[in-house]
């Protein structure tokens, strides 16, 4: 998996950060995603300026956790908003 691109979430959902969660409603409002704090502190960081590497170190430093699991975590999370079409192309 390329790390060094800059995942960008999808511009055409609202979203709303609440109580360090985040709630997803896709443009038709047919369906909805909530988001955890540390997904949504990814979600956050999707903005098309940190790529994966950079973004595994935040998540890191914030919750203190093994870089080499962050990563592999954080792989995860992309595969799965990938596959809910939550990110750009």
């Amino acid at each position: 998996m390329e790390t060094k691109t800059m995942p960008v979430r999808r511009k055409d959902f609202i979203w709303r950060e609440v109580d360090g969660e985040t709630v997803i409603i896709s443009s038709d409002n047919k369906l909805m995603h909530v988001l955890n704090e540390t997904a949504t502190m990814i979600w956050l960081l999707l903005d098309g300026n940190h790529d994966q590497d950079s973004i595994a170190e935040i998540v890191a430093a914030e919750f203190g956790g093994s870089l080499e699991i962050v990563k592999k975590d954080l792989n995860d999370c992309m595969e799965q908003l990938r596959a809910l079409n939550l990110l750009e192309v």
